[in-house]
């Protein structure tokens, strides 16, 4: 059936009668001339005026049908074939309509994005529809989230929708909102069921796997899916920085920084000289130049010191720093920018008291964790240890340092027992590493409150013989995604049991407080236990800390575990550089012991309050609404805490920066013989795509036609 794009043009078909009264009003008699010897010339006349009245005749068909051809050419004919396998204009449908709202749909073509493209194709379907067509409106990031909306009449309703849609900073998950439009589908009444999916066939999108059983579910749900290539067709070029490290140390270094950036170029032509700069703090601080080959990455070092650029003061007073690396603009901005946030060390005081001091340092009770605190040379460390002997402890005041380790303490005046419980309570921290100087029942006594358990019994374990019931114990992990064990490298976690304890304490079963067992010994005995003491911690060490006991202190987990151990203690555990947290994804710190709740403030200004949740025994601030990638600022009661990180970036995921797309094949393989039809946004001369029907227009031909007409008139009106 033949329908117009602008039937009221075809009111110009009325200019076929102009010729029509022209000829009528020219047309004349024929004048009679009687003339006896003429009989000869009359009959050659009438030869000729039959000659003369056909061509006539021609010309005003000609002339006629002129205006009549352009009005319909004008009018812009076009017939529909529909790709749900059902024609008819009367027919109801039902119609999803999906928006592809990944970040890719943000990639600018012809000064229009991909997204802008699409919500326009998706309003040209909706002002479509009839009367009878029923659809809804969906969007790739909405699924998870919200409600599956049903299918409506109303399209003010509908393009309201599309109008309120903004692309998203996620991924593609096409295979899921087919599902979801399937869902949709199921219960429509309308005799045909179509999807209509715009997007940029970027290939990350599609999950294979769900296709081999989802294809069964669109063929029994739906009459026929048509696709739009908002991309055109076309390979997309699109630059992107997909990975930053950065690393800071301001308490020795003088600021000194090194981050490495990673750029890949997802393109198939060699890119030169790229920029990249570097910002900390809204100033520039830094730049370089990339050259990358095509479809490959690289990686470089910045290096720049902050005293040196105008930050002394900064470097003095802050210990968070914000920053982001942006590369030259391309077609996709969204990726060629990435956040970053750097927690500076801050210098950590503590005190060990050596309750066992040798003449021979080497077996000194605090000669492994100095070193393991402050190992030296090449290995600059925040951790300020400061040794002293029982005799000298009075000479020092513990508020002038964040930790105090009694190491094999036999005694301590009462006066300091006071104190260091004032010092626990009000927010710094104790440890108790044991040894043969140590007393169970003094300890009860004395640092009953500081404890987390009551200590019992020394136990042996000798032998190093396999046949020997006495074997010594190893340690495992209790909290393995404790914030002290966080730091480990998977070898260092597996070291662990390769720690061999010949002498440990035992402790009663019952806890004194709200106490947490981070790592146990083999046969169960807590090994190393938290206490949670008011604003501050006590951390009991069931053995030695020098080799008297065990072989511990040569381990390679043991540096990094006894460096985290007082960077937790003293609240700098948010020092780390945290891995870079995606878009949508979750943020988590644990909740500081006098925190009720805090405040976050996302990249746009708006303010959450949050407040802390009991996850597998331990209390944690959990966010999830990171929506936008920037940076997220932390403040209790308008300020930074010193116990949590003043701020937390997010980032997109790259994996959508890759905008290789996938075949159109691939796609008619997948939907296993489902009624597909597969267009660009601008399909070409002669046709267009409205509601899924594959339009073939008419107007070209009819105008070529219009053309011949006037080609043929002219030759014919010169006879």
């Amino acid at each position: 059936m033949i329908s117009f794009l602008s039937p009221i043009l075809l009111f110009c078909i009325l200019g076929a009668s102009l010729p029509i009264i022209i000829h009528l009003i020219n047309k004349k008699k024929a004048v009679s001339h009687k003339f006896a010897a003429i009989d000869f010339i009359l009959q050659t006349n009438k030869r000729i005026s039959i000659k003369f009245k056909l061509r006539h005749l021609i010309l005003l068909i000609l002339r006629a049908s002129l205006p009549v051809f352009l009005a319909i050419a004008l009018a812009k004919p076009f017939i529909k074939t529909f790709s749900g396998g059902v024609s008819g204009e009367n027919i109801p449908t039902s119609n999803v309509i999906i928006l592809d709202d990944s970040y890719s749909m943000q990639y600018y073509n012809h000064n229009e994005s991909f997204f802008i493209s699409a919500k326009n194709a998706a309003k040209e379907i909706i002002n479509n529809l009839t009367k009878n067509d029923d659809a809804a409106v969906i969007t790739c990031s909405s699924i998870k989230s919200q409600v599956l909306p049903e299918l409506d009449y109303d399209k003010i309703n509908l393009l309201d929708f599309i109008e309120k849609s903004y692309p998203n900073f996620t991924t593609t998950h096409i295979a899921s909102t087919l599902e979801a439009a399937v869902e949709i589908l199921i219960n429509a009444k309308s005799p045909v069921k179509r999807i209509f999916l715009l997007t940029d066939l970027t290939r990350n999108g599609w999950d294979m796997d769900w296709f081999k059983s989802g294809n069964q579910k669109l063929r029994n749900n739906v009459s026929g899916i048509h696709i739009v290539d908002l991309a055109e067709g076309k390979q997309l070029k699109n630059m992107a920085i997909t990975h930053i490290e950065p690393q800071l140390d301001i308490s020795e270094r003088n600021g000194e920084c090194c981050i490495k950036v990673t750029v890949s170029n997802f393109s198939p032509t060699r890119v030169k000289n790229l920029l990249a700069s570097i910002f900390i703090n809204q100033k520039k601080v830094t730049q370089g130049f990339f050259n990358i080959e095509a479809n490959t990455s690289e990686t470089k070092e910045f290096r720049f010191n902050l005293t040196s650029i105008g930050f002394e003061q900064e470097v003095e007073k802050t210990k968070d720093y914000i920053g982001w690396i942006e590369i030259s603009g391309d077609n996709l901005n969204i990726d060629n920018k990435r956040y970053f946030t750097i927690n500076t060390t801050r210098n950590l005081n503590t005190l060990l008291i050596d309750g066992d001091p040798k003449t021979n340092i080497y077996e000194s009770e605090t000669f492994y964790l100095e070193k393991a605190l402050n190992p030296g040379r090449e290995h600059t460390s925040s951790i300020k240890p400061i040794i002293c002997s029982i005799q000298e402890v009075n000479n020092f005041n513990f508020t002038d340092f964040n930790i105090v380790f009694l190491c094999n303490v036999e005694t301590l005046p009462s006066e300091k027992i006071r104190e260091l419980e004032k010092f626990v309570k009000e927010g710094c921290s104790v440890v108790f590493s044991l040894g043969n100087k140590v007393d169970a029942n003094y300890y009860n006594n004395s640092f009953g409150t500081l404890l987390p358990y009551l200590l019992h019994t020394q136990r042996t374990f000798s032998s190093n013989s396999p046949l020997s019931e006495e074997q010594p114990l190893n340690l495992k992990t209790t909290e393995s995604m404790h914030p002290i064990l966080r730091i480990l490298s998977e070898t260092n976690m597996n070291t662990l049991s390769s720690a061999k304890f010949y002498r440990i304490f035992y402790v009663n079963p019952t806890s004194l407080g709200n106490c947490k067992t981070i790592l146990s010994f083999s046969d169960g005995t807590p090994a190393l236990i938290e206490k949670q003491i008011e604003r501050g911690k006590s951390v009991l060490f069931n053995s030695s800390i020098d080799r008297d006991w065990t072989d511990m202190p040569v381990k390679p987990f043991f540096l990094p575990l006894m460096q985290q151990l007082c960077k937790y203690l003293s609240g700098n555990i948010s020092e780390e550089i945290q891995n870079e947290i995606m878009v949508k994804s979750n943020w988590q710190s644990p909740c500081p012991y006098d925190v009720n709740n805090i405040e976050i403030t996302n990249p746009e200004g708006r303010k959450s309050i949050l407040q802390p949740q009991l996850i597998n025994n331990e209390k944690l601030f959990l966010y999830n609404e990171t929506n936008i990638p920037g940076v997220y600022a932390i403040t209790v009661n308008g300020k930074p805490h010193p116990q949590l990180p003043s701020y937390f970036s997010v980032n997109v995921d790259t994996i959508e920066s890759n905008l290789d797309k996938i075949d159109r094949k691939e796609i008619t393989a997948l939907m296993g013989g489902i009624n597909l039809n597969i267009t660009t946004s601008s399909i070409g001369k002669g046709h267009e795509v409205i509601l899924g029907e594959a339009k073939k227009t008419l107007w070209g031909i009819f105008l070529f036609f219009t053309l011949c007409i006037l080609f043929v008139e002219s030759f014919v009106s010169r006879k």
